[in-house]
Order: structure tokens, then C-alpha cells, then sequence
């Protein structure tokens, strides 16, 4: 299995910084992707989007650790993609963001990630990167604004089909 880090400083307070990561609500302010998200239980999520032209319904398992400040996430169905997501004090009241995505794209998927980047590391290494920008423009932007809007949905209103975590490395954005 594949490996991927990226971090990324945020002109604002861990906590906040944090505060906002780990309600998902906001996750559609900062994943263009994804379009609604909600629980399914205990550590469990639904995930409803749009990615390179095709519809899709995850689901998958998200744990967040608020005294570590730490949210961790992935799927059972696809045991090779798991992610983590930190947070830390960078200094100055600034916040440091790091993602890691474990991931070893296969089949189409890796043909369109090389036609796309040259190859497929360089494109999750590049998606990466887009997504900590985007974490990094809705933390400093206070996009809290998003979390307002009605993102919730119950599992029984969306409609069922990927497993969690295939959109996110489909997904030239993240």
C-alpha cells in the first residue's frame, strides 16, 4: 500500500482549525466533491458526491480523537484506503494541517490517475495538495458558514453505491 503526507499551514488557532475539520457538516466547504454527508451511527458516515462526472454514495467509518486532535477515516469494504488528518499548534496562534492517505489505486482508476498526472503517485500527491489548499482557504475564509447550511442527510436518503474512500482518490481535487 501506497503512502501520501501533505501538510499545510492555517492562519488560525488549532482549536478552531480542528473545531471545524471535525464537524462534518462542513466537509462539502472543503471537498468539492462531496456534496452531503451524515451519520450513520456511531463512527460511521454517508458521503454523497460528484466526482469526474459520475454520482456517488460512500460509506465508511470516521473516528475523531478531539483530545489529540486527530480524525481518522476509511472503509471496509476497500481495507487498502484509510486516511489521517492532524492537526498542531505551527506557532504564532497558526495551525499546521497534515493528511496522510494510504491508498494503492488499481484497474481504470490508476489508468485515468497516469493519463491525468503521468503517474499515479504524482497525481495523489498533487490531489493532496488541492485539498489541503482547500482546507486551508474555508479554515482561513471562516467557511463556519457552510456548517449552517442543511448538509445532514440520514443513511436511508442516499442513494447506495461506492464503498468509502473510492471517490476521494478518483478525485482530482483532494
Amino acid at each position: 500500500m501506497d503512502e501520501y503526507t501533505g501538510r499545510i499551514e492555517v492562519a488560525r488557532s488549532p482549536a478552531e482549525v480542528f473545531a471545524f475539520l471535525a464537524d462534518i457538516r462542513n466537509m462539502p466547504s472543503y471537498l468539492p466533491t462531496v456534496r452531503k454527508v451524515g451519520p450513520l451511527g456511531p463512527d460511521r458516515v454517508a458521503v454523497e458526491g460528484e466526482a469526474e462526472g459520475h454520482t456517488y454514495h460512500d460509506e465508511g467509518w470516521l473516528k475523531v480523537e478531539a483530545e489529540a486532535h486527530r480524525m481518522r477515516w476509511g472503509t471496509q469494504e476497500d481495507s487498502d484506503y484509510h486516511g489521517e488528518l492532524r492537526v498542531r499548534d505551527a506557532g504564532n496562534g497558526h495551525a499546521e494541517v497534515e493528511v496522510t492517505l494510504n491508498h494503492s489505486p488499481t484497474g481504470a482508476q490508476a489508468r485515468r490517475m497516469q493519463e491525468r498526472s503521468g503517474s499515479v503517485g504524482h497525481d495523489m500527491r498533487r490531489s493532496l495538495q488541492r485539498a489541503l489548499g482547500s482546507i486551508k482557504a474555508a479554515c482561513e475564509a471562516g467557511a463556519g458558514a457552510a456548517a449552517e447550511k442543511d448538509t445532514t442527510r440520514s443513511a436511508d436518503d442516499l442513494p447506495d453505491s461506492r464503498p468509502f474512500g473510492s471517490s476521494a482518490t478518483l478525485n482530482p481535487d483532494i
